[in-house]
């Protein structure tokens, strides 16, 4: 599958892979030890570990991301994710809603 293009927030590289009116779908890609620092939106979100560990604050608690694990975020729940393997990780991220914000910036 072509990605739409790539978007980068820090060291942290977004490739969006699909895009509707109701659902963005992503490749988040993270060098070791970079983290996507706290945040929050209006876009309820599901995330799948495809290669390496995670650290994320979720719902108050430090919770630890491997391989294969999914994490649902709910909207405008402040959260994070820290790479903390040794390699770079992959995240798989859908967002419902669109995130328009994202889309916007990419040269489609």
């Amino acid at each position: 599958m072509k990605e739409l293009g790539s978007v980068k927030f820090g060291e942290v590289i977004i490739k969006i892979i699909s895009n509707s009116e109701i659902l963005t779908v992503a490749e988040l890609h993270f060098p070791s030890g970079v983290s996507a620092e706290v945040h929050q939106h209006i876009n309820e979100e599901v995330n799948y570990v495809v290669k390496g560990t995670f650290e994320t604050i979720h719902k108050g608690e430090t919770v630890l991301l491997k391989q294969g694990d999914v994490l649902q975020v709910n909207s405008n729940l402040k959260h994070n994710l820290k790479c903390t393997s040794t390699e770079n990780g992959i995240i798989v991220t859908a967002w419902a809603p669109s995130r328009k914000d994202l889309i916007a910036m990419l040269d489609i």
